[in-house]
């Protein structure tokens, strides 16, 4: 009982950060997810209405959230709340199987503190938050099944397995998992099940999409575009930027990071742990491989790592406090649980500024510099206010969180810049796509994003778009909007009268122009 007293102070803690930072503005990935989880209330379909090559399950999840909580921001991140809590009861309840009550507190502590982190991109409503719950309730309930496992567990983990990847394709590593532990278990027969049950969810996504007639943009964007995307970067490129990619994240977490190699060492020597390795191993191993998959290593994507990270922590207290009370008495536990406490403050102190003190734009800026998601907030209100439910608008560049925050279709269904301007093969053909969709659309107002990283444009990407651009926004739009992004501090907005003829003082900013011949 103590234990899961412990626990739940431990949701309550992180829930009260979270609620503080309920109203920071959203990324773009979050406003992709929120965009099209809108569309797919409208009855709409992505893939059909809005390209990307994620995988459904996210967009379903962000209309749940926006059912429940309420379309805004702050309801998005209250739904991630309640997720991340039930993901850290979760990692308390395998924990406790695997390794005892203390241990499985330590777990969740690091569980929910690394989450929460920053260094991870932990504070947004990312889609691996999201694949991380499903997939830990399969490995519960295989857990707790074992390797002779009833049918409904393993065909029930399974499903959970097949959501988890529909959330996020990097989640199939919570199906290798299952593969790899119960081959070595030689569990034939639950293996079988537990694959039959991840393929329900994906054939019926499969069927779904089919029935709709829009199985072909489904395959095109999540197989054949998602594998000219992950060929992009050879293994060699990705391994280079990983110095920077720590260099993100390291310093404010080694200590954490430290602690679960200790665990790691403890989980493959120390004999005590021996029955919890034939799980922590394969998991650990597996949630690696995660992170590596087509070698682009964002922040975020460690997410998918740190239950193993947790219940790696979780051996480590458990082995130091087997070692040093023997020696030291009851003290000796103390010890071992002060070592916790110590690297789980070194995140939190190292974040405390995000996590107590900024503001929601502050936020958003020390988290995503000079990124313009703050100034999106300003267009995405001045959209709605000057346009009627069923008008169209164009955002070049890539920051479909404006058409979120606008409440109104994008006249193209290219709601990202990036495939446009990358290194593949179908990047002049989705030029040509994108211009068709505005010419036909003709937007009443279209908001061009001078911030490099909303572009991403490689040397070797043909350039007809921004040629063309030129010489549309001359021949069809009048400027009614700057947004200058003067410091990280200051950014001066300007709208209509002030706005005409006016230029940019600042290497960033955004313009919003108006079709000349609407009213």
């Amino acid at each position: 009982m103590r234990a899961w007293l412990s626990v739940a102070l431990v949701i309550i803690a992180a829930g009260a950060i979270r609620l503080r930072l309920l109203d920071v503005p959203l990324d773009r990935d979050e406003g992709e997810y929120a965009y099209i989880g809108r569309l797919l209330l409208d009855g709409a379909l992505p893939y059909a209405s809005a390209y990307s090559m994620k995988l459904p399950g996210i967009y379903a999840v962000y209309a749940g959230l926006l059912t429940i909580f309420g379309g805004t921001p702050a309801g998005i991140r209250l739904g991630l709340t309640v997720v991340t809590s039930a993901s850290t009861i979760c990692v308390f309840i395998l924990g406790l199987r695997l390794l005892g009550p203390w241990p499985a507190v330590a777990a969740a502590a690091t569980f929910a503190t690394l989450t929460l982190s920053p260094a991870f991109l932990g504070i947004a409503a990312n889609a691996e938050h999201f694949a991380v719950l499903p997939g830990l309730v399969g490995i519960v309930l295989l857990v707790r099944a074992g390797p002779a496992g009833s049918i409904g567990a393993c065909l029930t983990a399974g499903f959970l397995f097949g959501v988890a990847l529909l959330v996020k394709q990097h989640a199939a590593f919570f199906m290798l998992f299952a593969v790899v532990s119960l081959g070595l278990s030689r569990a034939a027969r639950a293996l079988a099940f537990v694959v039959a049950g991840t393929l329900v969810p994906v054939m019926a996504v499969a069927i779904w999409f089919a029935s709709a007639g829009a199985f072909p943009q489904l395959w095109f964007w999540t197989v054949k575009y998602a594998s000219a995307y992950a060929s992009i970067r050879s293994p060699a490129d990705g391994l280079a930027v990983v110095p920077e990619v720590f260099e993100r994240m390291l310093p404010f977490c080694f200590a954490s990071i430290a602690l679960a190699g200790v665990g790691a060492v403890f989980t493959v020597w120390d004999r005590d742990v021996r029955l919890a390795a034939r799980i922590l191993v394969p998991f650990a191993l597996t949630s690696l491989l995660s992170t590596l998959i087509g070698f682009y290593f964002r922040q975020q994507y460690f997410l998918l790592l740190i239950p193993a990270l947790a219940l790696l922590t979780g051996v480590a207290v458990h082995a130091l406090s087997r070692r040093l009370e023997p020696r030291l008495g009851r003290p000796g536990v103390w010890v071992a649980a002060a070592v916790l406490v110590l690297a789980l403050s070194h995140t939190v102190w190292a974040h405390r500024a995000i996590l107590f003190r900024l503001g929601p734009d502050a936020v958003a800026r020390a988290v995503y510099g000079g990124n313009p998601f703050p100034e999106s907030v300003a267009v995405g209100r001045y959209l709605r206010e000057r346009t009627a439910a069923g008008e169209r608008v164009v955002v070049m560049g890539s920051e479909p969180e404006i058409y979120f925050y606008a409440n109104r279709r994008a006249g193209t269904r290219y709601i990202y810049m990036y495939p446009l301007f990358e290194n593949q093969p179908y990047a002049a053909a989705m030029q040509g796509e994108l211009i068709r969709d505005v010419e036909a659309a003709t937007p009443k107002f279209v908001v061009y994003v001078n911030v490099p990283t909303s572009w991403l444009v490689s040397p070797a990407a043909p350039r007809r778009v921004l040629d063309w651009f030129d010489i549309y926004r001359q021949a069809h739009l009048e400027q009614v909007g700057l947004v200058d992004m003067l410091t990280p501090t200051l950014t001066m907005v300007y709208w209509d009268g002030q706005a005409r003829g006016r230029t940019p003082r600042s290497n960033l900013w955004l313009g919003v122009y108006r079709r000349r011949d609407s009213s």
